[in-house]
């Protein structure tokens, strides 16, 4: 699912699940968004709903400039592809939009310099909270997904180097989340009128964070999630969408 065309193509159909139902629902966001693909496709697959992934690697669903570090340069694909998908989900009128993105961003303000510290903060503000009343008047329900945890290591490397110490992988909790951006985050979600979800438990269940889910390896790299892992995520993702609080 990693290489799935749809994380790169803006004119797939990107649908998946039961693909006879009139009921559908929507991933959309970024690489970060992508690896819930794997517990979002069981959800619609158990529910006989359909899938809609729209997702783009590097490409933030914020409303803001994307920002290449490493070339020093703009992404121009990245508000085509955002237009695109936004008017496709005001096509579609999802049940349920499932929204995340990373805290790993960079953007530029409006002179074309980088943002940094409280300007980076607010000009994310203003983006997600366009693209949240977007989603909002489009879709019956938002689910906004809080970032994940990150690892300070490669994983499946640390562990092949490390097989017979796998504690040797492990990321201090503190390291791995931060607390300050998820408040953020569920403020600007709630005052969207959307469902926040911190899913930092349950990738993060004890300090330091493990690599190890029992015996599944819980990221790819530093940063997203693996198949194997993401979908033992379905039941407490649909037990915190549908909760009251």
């Amino acid at each position: 699912w990693s290489s799935d065309v749809c994380s790169s193509d803006l004119n797939s159909p990107c649908t998946y699940g039961d693909l006879t139902s009139d009921t559908n629902i929507v991933l959309f966001g970024d690489s970060h968004a992508l690896s819930w693909f794997p517990a979002i496709e069981k959800l619609a697959l158990t529910k006989h709903w359909k899938l809609y992934s729209l997702t783009m690697s590097s490409c933030w669903p914020a409303d803001i400039p994307a920002y290449n570090g490493t070339k020093e340069a703009l992404m121009e694909n990245c508000p085509i592809w955002r237009k695109s998908a936004l008017a496709q989900i005001s096509k579609i009128k999802p049940l349920i939009t499932f929204v995340t993105g990373t805290r790993g961003f960079a953007t530029v303000n409006n002179k074309g310099e980088v943002a940094l510290d409280e300007e980076r903060q607010s000009i994310w503000v203003d983006g997600i909270s366009r693209t949240l009343s977007k989603l909002k008047s489009a879709s019956k329900k938002v689910v906004y997904i809080g970032d994940i945890p990150t690892s300070l290591f490669n994983v499946p490397n640390c562990l092949a180097t490390n097989y017979k110490n796998y504690a040797a992988c492990s990321t201090s909790y503190i390291n791995a989340t931060d607390d300050v951006w998820t408040s953020l985050e569920e403020k600007v979600a709630i005052s969207a009128g959307a469902k926040f979800v911190d899913p930092r438990l349950w990738i993060c269940k004890s300090d330091p964070c493990s690599p190890l889910d029992g015996n599944k390896v819980i990221y790819i790299d530093a940063s997203h999630l693996s198949a194997t892992f993401a979908v033992t995520l379905e039941r407490p993702l649909w037990a915190a969408t549908t909760s009251k609080r």
